[in-house]
């Protein structure tokens, strides 16, 4: 079974949004003390903001021809993995040394990370729509 074929624009937007409402319904469990400020924290948060991004690039997605889609595909078959494991790591660290405190908690990475995600995600869009169109017209 080929992957790539069963990753779709639709099934790309249907995963970020159940990110999205599964994160709301762990702080939901959250607010009822059903579950704790660790997996709160851990969990949710950083799904939040991954999934968000997910869904923010999702809507440009489907705008654009299956070339395009593609491109990026193959970008976040890596970057996602790599920013998951990222964030993990992230909240194994205490805090910072020196007095200064430590910054790089597993929110505060997911949202760059998330960042990143959004702002390479454009790029590749937009530069790889522009090039299908010189390449289409010529």
């Amino acid at each position: 079974m080929n992957l790539s074929n069963i990753i779709t624009k639709k099934s790309v937007f249907l995963t970020a949004v159940l990110g999205v409402g599964l994160a709301l319904l762990i702080q939901f469990l959250y607010k009822q003390s059903v579950l704790s400020r660790s997996v709160f924290k851990s969990v949710a948060e950083p799904l939040f903001v991954i999934a968000l991004s997910l869904l923010f690039v999702s809507f440009f997605l489907f705008l654009v021809r299956e070339g395009v889609f593609r491109a990026w595909l193959r970008f976040a078959y890596w970057w996602i993995p790599v920013s998951l494991v990222f964030i993990y790591l992230a909240g194994g660290w205490s805090g910072g040394g020196f007095g200064i405190p430590n910054v790089l908690d597993q929110e505060f990475v997911a949202v760059i990370f998330s960042g990143l995600f959004a702002i390479i995600s454009l790029l590749i869009i937009v530069w790889k729509y522009f090039s299908t169109r010189r390449s289409g017209l010529s």
